[in-house]
């Protein structure tokens, strides 16, 4: 277990860091390291338990702890706590992986750790008198954990830039993936019999999803802010931490959007047009949790909105009678896997006041998703006849309709790491609707053209 204790000190000479092995039966390691500077970096790769501990000297330190997989982390405080001059505690993890701990510049903060005897750690923020984990407004010791995941290519980056990429979803995937796919299934449906979709066309999608998708949470957060900070899962986001200011996120937001406008302006008119009818609900969405116990559904509007785009970007306009039933199947979708979702939160929902679909249908949810599973389904099949597709569609949309059943049989809606697996499970059936509606539009050509020699052969 690593013990790191700090005494506030007004000084500003330099610190000294100490290390050294507690463990009698590993093999001692103590280093002196003296900065000359109040700013140093220090990272831990030694595979043992591990003590560090400066002097009353230190002031206004920034450090970077990184751990080996083996390791791990707890902090305790001394009397008069540690000092961070212009900087938050902004993530930690404690994890069987690396364990990683950050400071990001904004707040002048008074960080309080305890050790609580169960390698977890607790902090304390000096701007609002609460423990991070906690909603708590005094100073006492009623302290929960903070668990995070922070991916190894963000902690190498410069710690000016994490925030933004924090705000911007930029370590979570999934959320660009959701909004891409029904982008992309349209345009592979759109494509000619015999071919494969227009890799431009796909390519350029992929950009515009990834800023808008990084825009939304931006616009989300900004509006979730109070929200988030009491929510476990949500506290340590950048506007809820404070990590970054309004200003700071707004600034981001302009440019995502400028940049997601340029992408938008080398489609054609009609695309333009269409797309740009969608951001009345992009906008709407964040607020939509204060009023309904349906977000979800405003969600899905949003997220599936590429599948009238991706096809009007290929043909020039939407044959509704494909592109219709493609997006009711997006929506439908989208509350399946939006509400496994929104059950990570419930508990936290409700103390907060805000809804969602995970407390509307509550221990129905299970018989009401496999409900929207089975209509998801019934919009491919009536999407696939529209477009006339050959046995290959119906045989993938049968391959897509058992993922999302063993999803429904499987799902625990009552722990976290269950609700995320299988929410994160759902780019998985993206990926096969996708394959499926490829591959149909190859072997469609070839049905076309046995269907005219027969015809031919009658005449």
């Amino acid at each position: 277990m690593l013990v790191v204790s700090r005494s506030l000190c007004r000084s500003l000479v330099a610190p000294s860091f100490v290390v050294k092995s507690q463990s009698s039966t590993q093999s001692s390691y103590s280093t002196t390291t003296t900065a000359t500077t109040n700013r140093f970096d220090y990272s831990l790769k030694q595979k043992k338990d591990i003590s560090c501990s400066t002097p009353a000297t230190a002031t206004a330190v920034h450090f970077t702890s990184l751990f080996s997989s083996s390791t791990s982390l707890s902090l305790s405080s001394t009397a008069s706590a540690s000092c961070f001059n212009r900087r938050l505690i902004r993530d930690f993890t404690n994890q069987n992986k690396s364990s990683l701990l950050i400071a990001t510049r904004k707040e002048r903060s008074i960080i309080h750790v305890n050790n609580n005897n169960n390698n977890q750690p607790q902090l304390y923020n000096n701007n609002n008198n609460r423990y991070l984990s906690t909603s708590s407004n005094t100073t006492t010791n009623t302290t929960t954990t903070i668990s995070t995941t922070t991916p190894e290519w963000i902690s190498k980056l410069p710690k000016s830039i994490q925030p933004y990429i924090f705000l911007s979803r930029l370590d979570k995937p999934i959320g660009t993936l959701l909004l891409l796919y029904p982008c992309l299934w349209s345009t592979a449906l759109a494509a000619d019999p015999g071919h494969l979709p227009d890799l431009k066309l796909m390519l350029m999608f992929t950009a515009g999803a990834f800023m808008m998708r990084s825009a939304g949470c931006v616009i989300n957060d900004m509006a979730d802010y109070k929200f988030d900070r009491k929510v476990e899962r949500t506290k340590l986001r950048p506007l809820a931490s404070s990590a970054l200011s309004h200003r700071q996120a707004f600034a981001l937001l302009s440019a995502q959007l400028l940049t997601s406008f340029g992408i938008l302006l080398t489609f054609n008119n009609y695309t333009i047009i269409l797309a740009m009818a969608s951001v009345p609900i992009v906008i709407m969405y964040p607020f939509m949790k204060r009023f309904t116990y349906y977000p979800q559904f405003v969600l899905g509007l949003a997220f599936n909105w590429g599948a009238l785009v991706g096809y009007s970007a290929v043909v020039g306009s939407c044959d509704w009678s494909v592109v219709l039933p493609l997006y009711l199947a997006g929506i439908s979708w989208t509350m399946v896997y939006d509400t496994i979702y929104a059950h990570m939160d419930k508990k936290d929902d409700v103390s907060v006041g805000v809804k969602s679909t995970a407390l509307a249908f509550g221990d129905r949810s299970r018989v009401i998703l496999s409900a929207f599973s089975a209509l998801t389904v019934a919009a491919m099949l009536a999407t696939g006849y529209a477009s006339s597709m050959p046995l290959e569609y119906y045989i993938g949309s049968a391959v897509c309709a058992s993922h999302l059943a063993y999803q429904m049989l499987s799902v625990d809606f009552n722990s976290p790491q269950s609700c995320m697996k299988f929410f994160i499970s759902n780019r998985t059936f993206a990926l096969l609707f996708l394959l499926t509606i490829i591959i149909a539009k190859l072997f469609q050509q070839v049905e076309q053209e046995n269907q005219q020699q027969q015809i031919e052969l009658l005449d």
